[in-house]
């Protein structure tokens, strides 16, 4: 039995470094060889929407993806808080709902181990204002204009100075450290150690931490940063080297 998991890879563009990075998450022969393969959020640096232009820009992603699932593996998709919304997206290239990305935490039992995959930004209790982001742009209404109203270029233009904006705010504060600490308080009181496996991302701090003898978390980071993905063969986990690739799509 074999998990690869990956988050926060933030693809901003058609083969930048982060799309590099994803293509050989994809390729690496140990997730070619996995059962489970997760992806856990902001693999894309914005996605929001049924918008036709992301299948255009990212057909050579989503026919990497559905290469894996043409190999019966199990594709697992978490919306994150940079892409979302994507329900009908992914009908459009999977008409028959081969991946519905999710909202709500995946609890899987694995042979006999219980396995608990999100974007992991539920863990952040104590940061009350980004919880009323995430409420908002989950909600029903925010649903509803990305489906329906918002034009893809309007919503690229807004979204690329949110996101710009927020990159600019997070490296003036951000402290590894203190990040670390407290997603490992927020795991504490979201799962209670009721899981073998907590899998998760967001926080963009690489970690792996034992809540207790029996459930461990474990988070990739900011991709292009520690260039690794998760790893599990017959539950013993390990983080697996990737190397971003400059020469070329």
């Amino acid at each position: 039995m074999r998990i690869s998991a990956i988050s926060d890879v933030h693809v901003k563009k058609p083969h930048d470094d982060a799309d590099r990075l994803l293509s050989q998450f994809f390729d690496h022969p140990l997730v070619q060889s996995s059962d489970y393969i997760v992806l856990l959020g902001d693999i894309f640096d914005l996605m929001c929407g049924p918008h036709e232009e992301y299948l255009y820009l990212y057909d050579h992603l989503f026919r990497k993806i559905d290469s894996l699932l043409k190999q019966n593996k199990k594709v697992l998709f978490h919306e994150g808080n940079h892409d979302v919304h994507l329900e009908k997206l992914f009908r459009g290239f999977w008409p028959k709902g081969e991946i519905v990305p999710s909202q709500a935490p995946l609890i899987f039992e694995i042979d006999g181990k219980k396995y608990y995959f999100s974007h992991g930004d539920e863990h952040e209790v104590d940061n009350l204002a980004y919880q009323k982001y995430k409420r908002l742009i989950y909600s029903g209404p925010l649903k509803f204009v990305a489906n329906n109203v918002m034009p893809y270029g309007l919503l690229n233009f807004i979204g690329e100075r949110a996101s710009m904006r927020s990159r600019k705010k997070g490296s003036k504060a951000f402290d590894e450290i203190k990040v670390r600490d407290r997603f490992r308080s927020g795991v504490q009181e979201t799962t209670k150690g009721e899981y073998d496996f907590i899998l998760g991302g967001h926080s963009h701090v690489k970690d792996q931490f034992a809540l207790n003898e029996h459930s461990l978390y474990l988070n990739n980071g900011y991709a292009l940063k520690s260039k690794t993905f998760i790893f599990i063969e017959n539950h013993v986990p390990r983080f697996e080297e990737l190397r971003s690739n400059r020469a070329g799509p």
